[in-house]
Formats: structure tokens, C-alpha cells, sequence
């Protein structure tokens, strides 16, 4: 979450650059942190490596994909509503996190 919302404070307060496109980048790099966190510490005994390892990343990405819609989806809906930036950033995160850890626990790091 520190990620995702340091990114989108950064792009959306510091650079001025749209909620849509800061929420859009923070919800990449948020990704693709808790893919190489995740391939470190939670899948240790599944731990991708080499070409793997990218494989891995592109599987992630394509799984989170779903929820990261829905994450900046409902973030937008919220920050247009007139929410701050942070809190509309929080519900994104906790609609897209159920789905990513769900999905990616089964097809990214799925036991041979």
C-alpha cells in the first residue's frame, strides 16, 4: 500500500499529472513490487527465477489485470465524487488486493 500511494502522491500532488493516469502508474508499480516481494517471501518454496522470473512477471500482471481495473476504476470513481486523492487510492487497492493475491496464488505461483 506504501507503494502504490507514495507513486499516486508523487504523480497526482508533486508533478500535477491526472488522478486517472498517477493512479493508473502507482497500481504498475505496485504490481510489479509486490510480484518480485511476493516471489522473494510468500512463494519462497516456488521462488521463479531466470526466465522464470519474467515469465512469472507477465503471468502476474496478466492475472492482477482484472483488478487492477477495478482498482483504478473505482479509485477514479471515487476521486471524481470529490474524495481526496489518498482515500480514493486506499478503496482502489482493497477492491483489486482479494482478487490479485486469489488469482495469482493459483495460476503465477501454482505448485508442479
Amino acid at each position: 500500500m506504501g507503494v502504490h500511494l507514495g507513486f499516486l502522491g508523487v504523480g497526482a500532488e508533486l508533478i500535477g499529472a491526472s488522478f486517472l493516469l498517477s493512479q493508473s502508474v502507482a497500481t504498475i508499480a505496485a504490481m510489479t513490487f509486490n510480484f518480485l516481494v511476493n516471489n522473494v517471501l510468500t512463494y519462497l518454496d516456488r521462488r521463479l527465477t531466470g526466465w522464470g522470473l519474467i515469465g512469472g512477471l507477465l503471468s502476474f500482471y496478466a492475472v492482477c489485470s482484472v483488478g487492477a481495473v477495478a482498482n483504478v476504476g473505482i479509485a477514479n470513481f471515487l476521486f471524481t465524487q470529490h474524495y481526496s486523492w489518498w482515500l480514493a487510492g486506499v478503496a482502489g487497492i482493497l477492491v483489486g488486493a482479494v482478487w490479485n493475491y486469489a488469482a495469482s496464488s493459483v495460476f503465477t505461483w501454482r505448485k508442479p
